[in-house]
């Protein structure tokens, strides 16, 4: 697949980073990010015009090397990368994050089963019922709906289940948030 339309960005800092209009544009904002073994950086949404700034809810963040993926809010025109230091007497590590857009054709596609681990983005082709199981030793999260056409995500799972069956309401993006591993199911 060509990258030309794809958006990067990468540092070593934490630093705003504006997503290109033309991508918020065309829908949902898919996001991947990553950071380093010994580092972990957090991912907000933001909003930033030339007279207002404004912070939305943390998107991800990145304990470690594996990549994440989340959805840029709708109404957020930019990214705040944070990096974490885990105490006031300790360093934060010295690797880099990178951040990149994804395409749809780059996302899994719930057909039948499906297991991760941590936060992803999952492509429904239309509308479905689907089971879930957080299998973590924390065991809990949450799904959201975004529509393929844009708007608010909808959180679709009972907030502190650890399994059950949700509705996902037609074609667009589920986002998968949780700390340990999952399995979807399509019914």
């Amino acid at each position: 697949m060509a990258d030309e339309g794809r958006f990067r960005a990468s540092g070593w800092r934490g630093r705003e980073v504006e997503i290109p209009s033309s991508l918020r544009a065309a829908g949902p904002v898919v996001l991947e990010f990553k950071g380093g073994l010994t580092t972990t950086f957090r991912l907000r949404a933001m909003r930033r015009s030339s007279a207002h700034k404004s912070y939305g809810e943390e998107i991800t963040d990145t304990p470690g090397p594996r990549a994440r993926r989340a959805m840029l809010p709708g109404g957020y025109n930019r990214v705040e990368v944070s990096r974490v230091s885990p105490g006031n007497n300790t360093g934060s590590g010295f690797a880099r994050w990178k951040l990149r857009t994804l395409d749809v054709a780059e996302l899994s596609v719930l057909k039948d089963t499906l297991s991760g681990r941590n936060d992803d983005v999952v492509f429904f082709d239309g509308p479905a019922r689907c089971s879930f199981v957080w299998e973590g030793r924390f065991e809990s999260g949450r799904l959201r709906f975004t529509s393929v056409t844009g708007g608010t995500a909808r959180e679709i799972s009972a907030e502190h289940a650890v399994r059950g069956v949700v509705a996902v309401p037609g074609k667009g993006f589920l986002c998968v948030s949780t700390w340990g591993p999952w399995t979807l199911k399509r019914l």
